[in-house]
């Protein structure tokens, strides 16, 4: 059930992903993350149109999410707890990356929130294991 679980956990962060990236945060992501839309279109014209990414993508929620609701289960702490509480230490040990790229506040906000959105997804669903 754990697996199955995870899976649809990956899935799910992966629907999310698709509405942050590409519906909510797009034009915002985009900007901050300093995306040049004329080398993406031009690599959508030469036949890039980004399957691979997608797919190693959706494999990375898949393993993730699978991975973290094992780690749960050995916890023997509520999931919503162990999730959000390794999603705010997934969240820190990132943003001393960001602080090294200089990126802006913007991009972090948008990039982590949607991982600690995932973590969440992932203990909600741990709660059904």
């Amino acid at each position: 059930m754990t697996i199955i679980l995870g899976i649809v956990a990956g899935l799910i962060a992966f629907a999310i992903g698709g509405l942050w990236y590409g519906l909510i945060f797009r034009d915002a992501w985009i900007q901050a993350s300093g995306i040049d839309m004329e080398q993406v279109e031009a690599g959508r014209q030469e036949g890039q149109k980004g399957q691979n990414e997608m797919v190693l993508s959706f494999a990375i929620e898949v393993v993730t999410a699978i991975a973290l609701m094992i780690f749960i289960q050995t916890l023997g702490v509520s999931p919503l707890h162990a999730a959000g509480g390794m999603g705010v230490f997934a969240v820190l040990s990132s943003l001393k990356n960001y602080i090294f790229e200089q990126r802006p506040v913007q991009l972090i906000v948008i990039n982590e929130s949607y991982k600690l959105i995932c973590y969440l997804v992932v203990g909600i669903l741990a709660l059904f294991a």
